[in-house]
């Protein structure tokens, strides 16, 4: 379905100035005109003579627009979904084509060949495809649809030739060839020559003369193509990166970054062959040659160099170019080329003479040339003629203004998302731009001029409000910056006041910041905050009145409140307001509110506001409505109970059902001026001529038509409703013109075509002249000034001043901070005086504390309370009330936040903790960290159990029919019937294969049960074993213990067996053996069948861990009774000791995941003075109560009188309780003056005590006995306990071992489940290819045998011309033909030589190039790798622009009849003897002759065709079957694995972990690779070793032995030499010795004497030594008896304080 039309009139305005986005390239539609989209219409202009003509469409929005210079065409696509094409002709205008089904959603680009018979379109949404359309015919090519792997940008066709085009997107770049054959064409997508992984962004392209194609990527790097086939043939470096290429009539032009203009000279003849290394550069594999270097190949040579910066500053600053150069072209007829920055500026450059002229070139650069030839090569600016056409914003467009005020349009202003502010003249004048720029580091996000057009505020979104001097326009400059917020300014509005403006800020957190500003000294002071009214979308104050002097002014609101829409009025604060605090007081800005609606639809939310009348304002809302209402009168803020208003007056009577974006009003004396812009890309205009209140108007949409009351209401449709239609507008002059974007079409600034509007020029301001004397002093923020307004440090964000300055204060403080300038002795008695009022304050703050502090420590009489102290009570209620109402707002919040919480809390109970039957709770040690925790246990649903019973059923029905395929009943045939069976595989002992118990009945199960019982049989020789070992060692009675114990293991051992058989549950006598897990059903069923298993194991634990719950309860108590005893035992004995009691821990109880601790609460409860002094109050009651008690207890009193204070008797009494008297006399009076009586009452009383102390202490030993007992029970119970969970621990780990196979099982099910299910899934992929391709080779195949069919009977029926031309060529013929004329020979010879005369020069040319068109055509057709070699393209040539062919559908030119008998034989050459019948027969048979050759070439040129075709189709069809083989061989392939995979069992292994010798990997170990070896294996393997061992270790015994004897004799042989050597030495010390009186002596026995003396006194000594040595023995072993005595006291010691440490820890 097409998208919706307009009439032309609905877009039908004035247009008195257009800044919209060109595109790059620009869009010429002859030598000066240039095509772009303005709205709606497409603006025809005259850059030379700056006219501009419309043509209006009917569309909403244009997307893309082309043209072509050669027929002066123009072709756009319509914006929306199945958008169409409208091609238009421009001389006459004219609607030619209409296309459809273009595309679905969006075009990507379209282009015009250069002849214009074609139009290429190119689309990327939703489906990606190239379309080619006649323009002859408007019809679509055959053949040349093209669909693209990949999602194509840009299109480029070829110059030269219409049949080879370029598609380019970010990252790659294919050529495609169109090919005409017979009644078709043949379009074919090039490969690709760059590689895909190559890293490269696509920045430039364009077509050389030569047929190649040209590719800059940002990266620096030029490629060249062949633009034949896409072949790379060359690549090399730029010394910056390529911005844009283009072609002049003599050098290849290229911009770079730096703004350089590089003219090169392009040799293509120098193009080497395509290497593998160009392939590699353009990778990055390797570096490419630089493109000024002679490394290159000459392919590219330097001729001039033209930098743009510097020609820049040879001009003025406000003349100079902004931005990078993106884009570089030059007009139709190469005579100018225009460029276009990233700023929006577009450019007209007028190239010097030489680089313009056909076939000039300039000298290379030569290193060897001088330096005045080196300075030629870079341009001067006196070469130069530049003039800037015109300029746009880049980025979209934020929000607009009319710079005037009422009567006079001085200028304009706009500000983009970019940060970009642009004031501009409507009209242009003299100055070369037009405009001045300022840039700020932040997006602009609303603009609000004041009334007279002299000052602007600029909001942007980092929450700066700047205000800008705008008149004049050319010196616009920043005033002041005021961050008001951290929060974004959305939208401004300003009021003027008496002395300056007064302004609101609507923030992105939906506050309103108030400022003013005073013009005197242009700053911009915060006055504060208006707390959010709710979600506001607009703000705009109520101006009117403002001459009468109704002064605050009102700030009308507008937006939705708990979801009810409101219209708020706000009083502004006066303007000698002095913050206090960041918000204003409702006092301050008080607020009114009306109620808009009393329904919650989103077409009446409100969008807009503006003020209309003293009385009324106008709203706009989403719904594409306008209304207008009373002003509010309701006081305060809004309330949902309050009434819907009614609306005095509606603009729409028929609602567009877009919202309004935005609403404007003008007064100029008593017409009222109302435009509003919609969603829908409409302005609407209301004008009336009386100032009276409105009442409903009847108005169709996009009509014109005079409403009630003499309002004229105009509607049109401008902006694109498919970007967001129409979001800002402005209103001006007299209100009648309007400024209106789109935010992303540009600016447009119109009137009605009725209002006949013509604005006068522009104006040369005074100054000019001063701005040409002062042009050596302007600085470049004359120009475009550059603000950073996100510098937190340079403009921080606004907060209200300090408690106890005044404004005299805030005032200085604002001079001391902007104090730059000012005479140094001012501020010098400023600081002066500021230091004094430091002192003075400080000396106020001293007594004040000292005051204070005195007051604390004085007398309770003299102590005056601490509010007595306040002077300012006021300001102590103000705080005291703000601080109650921050409290109430936070205990509000954390009661919401706690009601979440409770909700988020019951939510999780519900979903995850209600649905488990049996919690997670933990049992812990009662004397180490170890703890067991549980298996949480899901509720299982009767569905569950109901599809689990199922499953088991149908197992069940499977054994029993693989029992009865066992079974001797079974019949022969039916045997066969079994899959697998596992006694083919295994042989019954592999134990370690998980969940595989034999079935009953197999041979496994036989081996099974023999391994089993020779286990039993091992067993119970060990036992046996041990038993006589220990019979040894014990004697008999230990013997007999043993044996007993080897009997009850013997016993014990089929009980294990028999636990193990029990242990295997009822699931698992239906889980399959891993052998027949073969089918994806089975293998479902064995995933439920295992799940159910693991819920059995789990819960059998928890069943275990249950009992242990219940046995350490019971534990518990046990020992708390115990513990209690103590406790009372202790008391008894009056010993003080702390006997730990056990608890069970919190992790313990399943519920206590629920509960909050106290402890748990690491906050602090803050209690408030209320609950504090009801606490207090309720703890004195209590004190009260109990002392009250204590004194009137009569009861209590009695007890004390008569028994003590105790109830029990003596009888109760134990003897550590009993206590005897002393009667005060036996102390008082001596034992001799007693009496007979008192003496024996004495001796009666000491006996008394004397059996009390030995009962006591009989007593009190029996408690010491007790006690140890209790504590030994104690012990006992803890060390039962440990026992307990220890083996629930191991339990748990059993436990988990079965359950975490059994998941593992299922994971690896799982898994080949999925690879079974993918398998299938590309099996019926592969299958449903295989169909399409063997649809598609068969489809081949009949279009190749028909069309060869075909071509067969064109062969047939050109033979049957050729025989007629070879018949009507013959001389025999001629002859026969001329018989009847009698001629003589000599006459028939001259006649047949005129016969054979040829046809004239141009018919053979045109012969011979029609025959070699035919033989290329052929070969191109046929996909023969040729090198393409593309006509050459002379710009230059006129003759070589046209239509190279014509195109299928376009009848082509026919040659008149007479047209090759030009040269005809006339009847002045007739020869002698030939009458004129015989002459003109003669011309006859000529002619007939030469109309048969002309068939003759006519059918071969069509066979030609035909024959390329067909060998088309056959190698369509051979790539067919090509690809059919290949998918059905990939079919058979994946069949095959299939086949195989089907018995590719995976078999899970339990091993021991010593066991495994694969490498373990860091997370997990792949065992794909490895092998299960049997035990015996390896045994037998490690016994054949050892044996081998054995005999190398014994061959080895035997070498030692050799070479141990061999050594021996070395060794004695060196001791013999050695031997020898040393009595040859002493004989030698003998002989020359030398006999003195000592050796004499010694010789003759006298040193015998010496000798005993010496041995006497040694001895003697010894003796002493001896006898001290036994003291000090003594003394040292009386000394260790005596240590060792008191080791042992000390270690009974510790052993009792040992057993005491763990009665305490029980």
């Amino acid at each position: 379905m097409a998208p919706p039309r307009k009439a032309p009139e609905d877009g039908k305005v004035d247009f008195h100035a257009s800044f919209v986005p060109l595109s790059a390239p620009v869009c010429f539609v002859n030598n000066r005109t240039v095509c772009y989209a303005v709205a709606d219409n497409v603006c025809l202009w005259n850059i030379e003579d700056g006219s501009r003509s419309y043509l209006h469409t009917t569309v909403y929005g244009i997307t893309k627009l082309c043209c072509n210079a050669e027929r002066g065409m123009v072709a756009f696509c319509e914006g929306g979904a199945s958008p169409q094409v409208f091609v238009y002709s421009m001389e006459p205008k004219k609607l030619m084509f209409a296309i459809s089904d273009v595309a679905e959603l969006e075009l990507a680009d379209m282009a015009f060949s250069r002849c214009g018979s074609r139009l290429y379109v190119l689309s990327r949404a939703t489906s990606k495809k190239l379309a080619v359309f006649s323009m002859q015919t408007g019809l679509r090519l055959k053949g040349c649809d093209l669909d693209l792997p990949l999602r194509f940008d840009k299109l480029s066709v070829y110059p030269g030739h219409k049949d080879h085009l370029a598609l380019i997107r970010g990252s790659s770049v294919r050529i495609v060839t169109i090919t005409k054959s017979f009644e078709t064409y043949i379009s074919r997508l090039q490969p690709p020559s760059i590689p895909a992984d190559a890293e490269l962004s696509v920045s430039a392209y364009a077509w050389t003369t030569s047929g190649h194609f040209l590719v800059a990527t940002r990266q620096g790097s030029l490629c060249t193509l062949d633009g034949g086939t896409g072949v790379l043939l060359h690549v090399c470096q730029a010394e910056r990166p390529i911005t844009s290429i283009t072609m002049t009539r003599s050098h290849l032009v290229t911009s770079h970054i730096g703004n350089n203009l590089s003219f090169w000279s392009y040799s293509p003849e120098a193009l080497p062959a395509v290497t593998d290394e160009a392939v590699q550069e353009i990778s990055g594999l390797s570096d490419a040659p630089a493109m000024s270097s002679a490394a290159n190949g000459g392919v590219f040579k330097l001729n001039k160099v033209l930098d743009l910066e510097s020609v820049s500053q040879s001009q003025r600053l406000g003349h100079r170019m902004l931005g990078q150069v993106a884009c570089v072209q030059l007009n139709p007829d190469f005579s100018q080329a225009v460029l276009t920055t990233a700023e929006g500026e577009v450019w007209s450059l007028e190239l010097p003479p030489k680089l313009n002229q056909e076939g000039g070139a300039f000298p290379t650069l030569d290193p060897t040339d001088d330096e005045e030839e080196e300075e030629d090569i870079y341009m001067r600016a006196d070469q130069l003629q530049t003039q800037l056409l015109t300029w746009f914003h880049t980025h979209p467009v934020a929000d607009i203004a009319i710079l005037s005020n009422g009567s006079e349009l001085k200028a304009c202003a706009s500000g983009d998302e970019g940060g970009r502010l642009r004031i501009w003249e409507a009209s242009r004048g003299m100055d070369p731009k037009g405009f001045r720029m300022i840039r700020f580091a932040s997006a602009i996000t609303s603009l609000a001029p004041d009334a007279e057009g002299n000052m602007l505020l600029v909001g942007t979104d980092s929450g700066c409000v700047h205000l800008v001097r705008a008149s004049p326009w050319r010196k616009a400059q920043i005033m002041d910056t005021q961050r008001v917020s951290e929060a974004g300014v959305a939208k401004l509005c300003c009021c003027a006041t008496e002395d300056g403006l007064k302004v609101a800020a609507l923030l992105f957190d939906n506050r309103i910041a108030f400022c003013r500003v005073n013009l005197s000294d242009g700053r911009v002071k915060m006055l504060g905050y208006v707390e959010a009214l709710g979600n506001v979308e607009d703000i705009q104050f109520h101006d009117q009145g403002v001459a009468e002097g109704l002064f605050p002014e009102k700030l009308l609101v507008v937006g939705t409140a708990q979801e009810v829409t409101m219209l708020w009025a706000v009083r502004a604060p006066p303007t000698d307001h002095e913050p206090r605090s960041a918000d204003l007081d409702r006092d301050v800005c008080p607020v009114w509110s009306t109620k808009l609606s009393g329904e919650k639809r989103l077409e009446d939310k409100p969008t807009a506001v503006c003020s209309l009348t003293k009385k009324s304002v106008v709203v706009g809302f989403a719904g594409g409505g306008v209304k207008s209402y009373p002003v509010p009168t309701f006081s305060g803020a809004s309330t949902a109970r309050q009434s819907a208003a009614m609306p005095q007056n509606s603009f729409v009577s028929v609602p567009c059902g877009q919202p309004v974006s935005c609403l404007r009003a003008s007064t100029q004396g008593s017409a009222l001026s109302l435009a509003f812009a919609s969603m829908d890309g409409s302005v609407t205009q209301v004008v009336r001529m009386k100032m009276v209140e409105l009442s409903c108007t009847n108005t169709e949409p996009f009509a014109q038509s005079p409403g009630s009351q003499g309002e004229l209401i105009t509607r049109k449709a401008l902006h694109s409703p498919y970007i967001g239609g129409a979001s800002q507008v402005s209103i001006g002059y007299h209100g009648k013109v309007l400024l209106s974007t789109g935010g992303s079409d540009g600016l447009l600034l119109w009137s009605t075509p009725e209002a006949s509007i013509r604005l006068p020029p522009a104006e040369d301001e005074e100054d000019e002249e001063d701005e040409d004397d002062a042009y050596g002093d302007e600085t470049q923020e004359d120009y475009a000034f550059e603000l950073d307004d996100r510098d937190m440090q340079a403009f921080p964000c606004w907060a209200p001043p300090a408690d106890g300055m005044t404004p005299d204060d805030i005032a200085a403080a604002a001079a001391a901070a902007s104090g730059e300038g000012e005479d140094p002795e001012v501020v010098e008695a400023r600081q002066a005086k500021q230091k004094a009022i430091h002192f003075e304050v400080d000396n106020l703050r001293r007594k004040i504390k000292a005051l204070v502090d005195h007051n604390t420590n004085a007398p309770d009489l003299e102590k005056l309370d601490r509010k007595d102290f306040c002077v300012d009570f006021e300001e102590r209620d103000a705080i005291s009330a703000k601080t109650k109402e921050r409290c109430d707002a936070l205990r509000a919040q954390i009661d919401h936040e706690n009601v979440a919480r409770q909700l988020v809390r019951d939510r999780l109970i519900k979903e995850f903790w209600d649905p488990m039957r049996g919690k997670g709770c933990q049992i812990q040690s009662l004397m180490t960290s170890i703890s067991v925790s549980n298996y949480p246990e899901r509720t299982i649903s009767e569905e569950e159990s109901t599809t689990t019973r199922k499953l088991r059923m149908l197992r069940r029905s499977e054994q029993l029919e693989h029992q009865f395929l066992r079974s001797a009943q079974c019949p022969a045939d039916l045997r066969e019937d079994m899959v697998l069976e596992g006694d083919s595989f295994v042989t019954g002992r592999e134990k370690y294969i998980v969940n595989w118990w034999p079935s009953v009945g197999s041979k496994a199960d036989t081996q099974r049960v023999k391994q089993e019982a020779e286990m039993l049989a091992e067993h119970k020789a060990e036992a046996e074993q041990s038993a006589a070992q220990a019979a040894k060692e014990d004697g008999k009675k230990g013997g007999d213990k043993d044996a007993g114990a080897g009997k009850d293991a013997e016993k014990k051992a089929p009980s294990s067996k028999e636990q193990t058989m029990e242990s295997v549950t009822q699931e698992q006598k239906f889980l399959y053996e891993p052998f027949e897990l073969v089918t994806n059903s089975r293998r479902r069923l064995q995933i439920y069948l295992l799940q159910s298993l693991a819920a059995e194991y789990r819960m059998h634990f928890n069943e275990l861990f249950e009992a242990c719950k219940v046995d350490k309860r019971s534990i518990v108590d046990q020992m708390k009774e115990k513990c209690a005893r103590i406790r009372s035992i202790l008391g008894e004995l009056q010993i003080t000791e702390n006997v730990p009691e056990p608890e069970l821990g919190e992790k313990e109880e399943a519920e206590a995941v629920l509960k909050v601790q106290d402890q748990e609460i690491s906050a602090a409860k803050y209690i408030s003075p209320e609950e504090r002094a009801a606490l207090e109050k309720a703890r004195l009651k209590e004190e009260e109560r109990l002392r009250q008690l204590r004194e009137n207890d009569a009861g209590q009193r009695a007890l004390v009188q008569m028994m003590g204070g105790t109830l029990k008797t003596k009888k109760d009494l134990t003897a550590l309780e009993i206590t005897l008297e002393r009667e005060p006399w036996m102390d008082q009076v001596a034992w001799d003056d007693m009496t007979e009586v008192q003496k024996a009452a004495l001796a009666e009383f000491e006996a008394k005590e004397k059996a009390l102390a030995e009962e006591q202490e009989k007593y009190r030993g029996q408690l010491h006995g007790e006690l140890k007992v209790l504590r030994a029970g104690v012990q006992d119970l803890t060390q039962q306990f440990e026992g307990l969970l220890k083996e629930l621990h191991h339990q748990r780990f059993a436990h988990d071992s079965k359950f975490f196979c059994q998941e593992l099982y299922c994971a690896r099910l799982q898994l080949a489940l999925l690879q079974s299910v993918e398998d299938t899934l590309v099996r019926d992929q592969a299958q449903f290819d295989v169909e399409a391709a063997a649809n598609k080779l068969k489809e081949a195949q009949r279009g190749a045998d028909v069309f060869g069919s075909d071509v067969a009977a064109a062969k047939s029926v050109q033979d049957e011309k050729a025989r007629i031309e070879k018949e009507a060529s013959s001389a025999q013929n001629f002859r026969q033909q001329l018989a009847q004329f009698a001629l003589e020979n000599e006459a028939v010879t001259a006649l047949l030589q005129l016969f054979r005369r040829k046809a004239g020069a141009k018919g053979r040319a045109t012969v011979q190039m029609d025959s070699t068109t035919t033989t290329q055509l052929a070969r191109a057709v046929a996909g023969e790798a040729q090198p393409v070699v593309l006509p050459p393209w002379d710009p230059f040539n006129v003759a070589a622009m046209g239509d190279p062919y014509p195109d299928l559908g376009v009848p082509e030119r026919q040659d008149s009849p007479d047209a090759g008998l030009d040269d005809e034989p006339k009847l002045e050459d007739c020869p002698e003897g030939v009458d004129e019948a015989g002459f003109q027969r003669m011309l006859e048979l000529r002619r007939e002759k030469l109309l048969a050759e002309a068939e003759v070439q006519k059918g071969a040129k069509v066979l030609a065709e035909m024959a390329g075709l067909l060998t088309h189709l056959q190698n369509e069809r051979d790539q067919a079957r090509t690809e059919y083989d290949r998918l059905q061989n990939e079919l058979h392939d994946h069949k095959e694995l299939m086949d195989r995979e089907l018995y590719d069992i995976e078999l899970l292994f339990k091993l021991r972990q010593g066991q495994v010798e694969v490498p373990q990997a860091a997370v997990v170990t792949d065992y794909s690779d490895a092998i299960v070896i049997d035990q015996e294996v390896v045994q037998s393997r490690n016994t054949r070793i050892l044996e081998l061992g054995k005999d190398k270790v014994s061959t080895l015994n035997t070498i030692k032995e050799f070479r141990k004897k061999l050594s021996l004799l070395q060794w004695e042989y060196n001791m013999l030499d050695a031997q020898t050597k040393d009595l040859e030495e002493r004989t030698k010390d003998v002989h020359m010795l030398r006999v003195t009186k000592d050796l004499q002596s010694l010789l003759k026995g006298g040193e015998e004497g010496r000798n005993k003396a010496d041995a006497d006194l040694l001895e003697r000594k010894i003796e002493h030594l001896n006898s001290t040595t036994e003291v000090k023995e003594q003394a040292l072993k009386k000394q260790y008896a005596m240590g060792n005595h008191a080791a042992k006291l000390r270690k009974q010691e510790n052993m009792m304080l040992e057993k005491s440490r763990g009665q305490w820890f029980i």
